[in-house]
Parts: structure tokens; sequence; C-alpha cells
């Protein structure tokens, strides 16, 4: 009796794995005739039945079906997983796990390779579509793919671009640590150029180490030093920091790599302005109009230096105990807001939305109001404008 039973179990062993084995063989069959849908339902019951054997085939054929659902030009075909690539990429890795006698490598590697270009474009799709931590995730499985122990013989290239858009994926993300981290090696492999070490140096100052931010910077203008990106870089960082008048020997350098950007004469302007220089921060701004004359930035940063000189002459007619001479210095006082007036009219000729010009139009107009009916209309116009907003 308990010959027959051993002999029983082991025939009800035998036929669950026959069935596994019918699933598989279903699988690949209807694989084999475009039909998706019935491969992967075959497949995913024939791995209901495992307790019997744990037969490698079975992730070598869930792979390509899971694959070839990604891969499908119908959409019918694509909804039917929502992580296609990632199960079969988990399926070829079981399979490796199970193969002990390296039965399957070279189909598993063949499909491997067909993973890398079908990561890279689910990549680009999660970029395209704004979910940059898909991207990353996407971008890192090719990496991992191409690392792998079956490619060392094939002496692969490194992949150099992918590594460049993991980092950007990963800045977007959020993802600082593995934005640098890519980054890094983005310019160890002596690629990305200047970028690199500007997005470096980006996402080095939002993690709050400003030293390695500036050296990264300092690095790459070094070695890229006509580069406009390297210097537009370089000059941001001065101009936001303590030290403004730094960025000028950068800006001199943009200056004579391209004379006619407007831009780089505005930032001029703005050192100066911080540097208290507002002669030469004037001239710098209106050189800059001339190279573009709707460079509205410039309009409103000049008419932000006339309000800044009514400014101190209304602090010193305030100090003014002489009738006589406080109403010549509100004279003079109104005279010098109606000379900031054309600045910010020309702002909102070019950008009619401008806030900030608005807004002090209408304070200008209404401090001028009873000095020109005309004035009075203006200011109801721009208080219009402002309410409406």
């Amino acid at each position: 009796m308990k010959k027959t039973t051993f002999i029983m179990v082991f025939l009800l062993c035998v036929s669950m794995v026959n069935a596994q084995k019918s699933k598989v063989t279903g699988a690949i069959n209807y694989l084999s005739s475009g039909k998706l849908d019935k491969a992967k339902e075959a497949i995913d019951a024939g791995m209901d039945h495992e307790k019997c054997v744990a037969w490698p085939k079975t992730y070598l054929t869930k792979g390509k079906v899971y694959q070839a659902i990604f891969e499908s030009p119908l959409p019918a075909y694509t909804k039917l997983s929502e992580t296609p690539l990632q199960v079969a990429y988990e399926a070829y890795l079981k399979c490796i796990e199970l193969d002990v006698k390296n039965k399957y490598g070279k189909a598993v590697k063949a499909q491997m390779t067909n993973l890398i270009p079908d990561f890279t474009n689910s990549a680009v799709k999660f970029f395209n579509t704004e979910d940059y931590a898909g991207a990353l995730s996407a971008f890192e499985k090719v990496l991992e793919i191409e690392n792998m122990e079956m490619f060392k013989a094939d002496n692969l290239a490194v992949d150099t671009a992918v590594i460049f858009n993991a980092g950007l994926a990963a800045q977007k993300a959020k993802n600082l640590e593995a934005a640098a981290k890519y980054y890094k090696k983005t310019i160890e492999y002596n690629y990305g150029e200047a970028k690199a070490y500007a997005y470096l140096s980006k996402v080095l100052a939002d993690s709050d180490k400003a030293e390695e931010s500036l050296m990264y910077l300092q690095k790459g203008f070094e070695k890229y030093p006509d580069d406009a990106y390297m210097l537009v870089e370089l000059i941001n960082h001065y101009l936001t920091g303590p030290n403004p008048n730094e960025a000028a020997e950068y800006l001199d350098k943009a200056i004579s790599l391209d004379p006619e950007n407007a831009s780089y004469y505005r930032a001029k302007g703005t050192v100066f302005e911080k540097t208290n220089e507002v002669d030469k921060a004037k001239e710098m701004y209106n050189i800059a109009l001339t190279k573009d004359p709707k460079d509205y930035i410039s309009y409103y940063n000049l008419g932000v230096i006339q309000l800044n000189v009514a400014e101190e002459a209304r602090k010193v007619a305030n100090d003014i105990i002489d009738q006589k001479k406080y109403d010549a210095a509100i004279k003079n006082l109104l005279k010098l807001y109606e000379e900031a007036l054309p600045y910010f009219t020309k702002v909102i000729e070019i950008k009619p939305d401008e806030e900030n010009s608005i807004s002090t139009l209408k304070e200008l107009y209404f401090k001028l109001r009873n000095e020109k009916p005309e004035y009075m209309k203006k200011y109801e116009e721009y208080k219009a404008k402002i309410d409406n907003m």
C-alpha cells in the first residue's frame, strides 16, 4: 500500500508538472500567432502550478510575452499590463537564477538585448509626459542591463547618453542625490560638455553644497571657456550671490563672444546697480535697448532707477521746513515722477500684462493726478486694470 501511495503521489506531481508545461507551451504558441491576450492568460495560469517544479522556461516565456505586450502597436494589447517591461525584466532575472545549467542563457541574452531599446523608448515616453521618476527608473534599467555579467565579454561602449539623461530625469524628479551621481559619471566619461558641469552645479547648489557647486562651475568654465551656456551659469551664480561684481569678468567674456546679445549688457547694468554705479548701469541698459528695442526688462530697470532718484528727492523734501523751498522741492519731485512714466509705459507696450509696471503706473498717476486732467484718467484706467487682475 505504501509503495502504491508513493507512486500515486508521484504521478499526481508529474501530471501537475505537465499541466504547467502545457500552459507554457500554449503561451508560446499563442505568442507565435500574435494572440498576446491568450498568451498572457496562459502564462499567468501556468505560474500557479509551481509547487511541483520550478522551470526556467516558464520565466523566459513570461518575459517574452510581457515584452511583446510592450512592443505591440495595438492598444488592445498594450493595455494588458501597466508595467510590462518591469515584469519581463524580473522574469528574465528569475530564469537566470533557476537556469543552473545555463540552458537558456543565449535566449535570455537576446531578450535582454532587446530590452535595452525598449526601456530607452519607455524612458523617453515617461520624460515627454513629465513622469520624471518613471523616466529615471527606465534609464536605470538600461544601465543595469548593460552592466550585466552576460554582456561583459561584448565590451559594450559606455552608454553616456543614457547616463546623462538619467541625471536630467533625476534632477527634474527632485532626486538630487541620483542626479549628482549621474552627472558626475557623465563628466567622468567626458560627455555632455559644459551643460553637464552647469547642471551638476545647479543640483549641488540645490543640495546646499555651495562650495562644490562653485567648484564645478569653475571647472566647466576652465574646460569650456567659450561656451555661452557655461558663461551664463557663472554670471547668474555671481549675480545672485553676495559679490555680484565678480560677474563682470565673465560678462565681458560673454560680450566679446556675442556682442549683439542684449541680455549681457542688461546683466552688466545689474552688476553696476548692485555696486551703486548708477550712471554706468543706465549706460548698459541703454546699450541693451539698442541691441534689442523690445527688452522690456531694461526699460523697467531704468524706470526703477528713476524712481530711486525720486525717492531720495522725496526724503529731502520731507526735511525742508521753509514753505517756499518745500513747494519748490515738491514741484521737482513731481517732475521726477513724470520722468519715470515713459519707462513703465514702454514696458506695458511691449508686455501688456506686466503687473509690476501696471501697479507702478497706477501709483505714479495717483501722485500726479492733480497736475493734468489726463493724469487722473490714466490713474482710473490703471486702477481698473489692477482691480480686474
